[in-house]
């Protein structure tokens, strides 16, 4: 009787565990998804309201054609990138196996 007893109890904790393994968890993941971006965004805000305060203010910086060209200037850098010396070469000459 106790062996019967045992398996019984042990396939009653299986089916339950199993059952417990398909419930649903995403609703409640869902209510606070994001509350801890949105948090620590508000902590590291000094002034909430300074977009608002400062809009008739022009912003200080370079002018149109030196924001330009140097914008241009990094995206030529990606077309032709600068070639890397050999790393195994340590404080010998340039690392470049042309100069040998």
């Amino acid at each position: 009787m106790n062996a019967l007893f045992s398996v019984k109890w042990i396939s009653a904790l299986g089916t339950v565990s199993l059952l417990l393994g398909c419930v649903a968890t995403t609703p409640v993941f869902d209510e606070v998804h994001g509350q801890s971006v949105r948090a620590l965004h508000a902590q590291q805000t000094l002034k909430p309201e300074a977009s608002m305060t400062n809009r008739s203010r022009v912003p200080e910086g370079m002018d149109g054609r030196a924001a330009r060209e140097t914008l241009e200037r990094y995206h030529r850098s990606f077309q032709q990138p600068q070639r890397q010396g050999n790393p195994f070469v340590i404080g010998v000459g340039t690392g470049d196996s042309r100069n040998d």
